[in-house]
């Protein structure tokens, strides 16, 4: 049985070889863990001010076309005309090429062949 001198003096060696190891690989973990946390951050940033643009654009947009009502009724009534034709037209369109992409599929194999009888 070893004696408690010999216990002692390999428990703090381990503890100046050990734990610094397992801090510094936590330290590496976390180093990580932050990084990712600020590219996710980072790009969460990106998009939302991309979002605010286009959310100042829709409002810029709406408040011109409000204008337009309230002083060119007719020319406004010709341009709601005209987006909503082309809004119809690329609808159709796009049900085209999605009919046109659809290909035929055969219907699943099952069996085939006479049956014995016993």
């Amino acid at each position: 049985m070893p004696d408690v001198d010999t216990v002692a003096a390999r428990l703090a060696e381990m503890r100046h070889t050990k734990v610094p190891a397992r801090a510094q690989q936590k330290d590496a973990g976390d180093q990580k863990r932050i990084a990712r946390f600020n590219a996710t951050a980072s790009k969460s940033r990106e998009a939302a001010s991309m979002y605010r643009a286009v959310a100042d654009d829709a409002r810029t947009k709406k408040a011109l076309r409000q204008r337009i009502a309230q002083q060119h009724p007719e020319l406004h009534r010709a341009e709601t005309r005209a987006r909503a034709e082309v809004q119809q037209a690329q609808q159709v369109q796009t049900t085209r090429i999605e009919q046109q992409n659809r290909r035929y599929q055969p219907p699943a194999p099952s069996r085939s062949g006479p049956k014995r009888g016993r």
